[in-house]
């Protein structure tokens, strides 16, 4: 009888133990397989703008998808010039054929806003939280685009707009402050 109890015991916690590795196991294949969220990135906050998003409520990155040397940097310059905060300029590992716009949605104000900017874009929609623009400028591209004749200066909204924060810190220094270089001093020789 011993031996039976014994048997049961041990059958009982053979699969307590299976059902509880199963579970692990379903557990971690649903963590591994889910999207990831965006490191770093701070949902947007919804902003009351007045009723039109401008060139100054926007946030954008802009990278270089091709081989021409400074165009990226170029485009922020021309990007600043026009009232928007550049957080970043840079490469791209992305390689693209026309230049792209991409945010949250395609649809959304400073995503059209930015592309009304550009002669040839397309517009893509990644549903980022953050709500910042990135602009991957076309493998292609050998010089500055350079803007449509007739940019938009805003897009007209309905109510309060979901955008991210605009700090300070927004925006990069595209021309590097001169430092003074220290000059030597001289030593007494003893």
């Amino acid at each position: 009888m011993k031996r039976i109890v014994r048997m049961a015991i041990s059958a009982i916690a053979l699969f307590a133990m299976l059902g509880l590795v199963g579970f692990g196991a379903k557990w971690g294949y649903e963590q591994v397989t889910k999207p990831v969220a965006q490191a770093g990135a701070t949902p947007c906050i919804m902003t009351d703008v007045g009723g039109a998003v401008t060139p100054d409520d926007v946030i954008i990155r802009v990278t270089n998808g091709g081989e021409t040397s400074n165009l990226a940097k170029l485009t922020a310059i021309w990007l600043r010039a026009k009232e928007f905060h550049v957080l970043k300029y840079g490469n791209s590992t992305t390689k693209v054929d026309v230049t792209t716009v991409i945010g949250a949605s395609e649809d959304d104000p400073e995503v059209q806003l930015v592309l009304s900017y550009f002669k040839t874009a397309e517009a893509k929609g990644d549903g980022r939280v953050d709500h910042i623009v990135d602009v991957i400028l076309a493998t292609n591209a050998k010089t500055l685009e350079g803007e449509k004749e007739q940019p938009l200066s805003s897009v007209k909204v309905d109510g309060p707009v979901c955008l991210p924060k605009i700090t300070r810190d927004s925006d990069i220094e595209l021309t590097p402050t001169p430092t003074p270089t220290p000059s030597p001093t001289k030593t007494k020789k003893k």
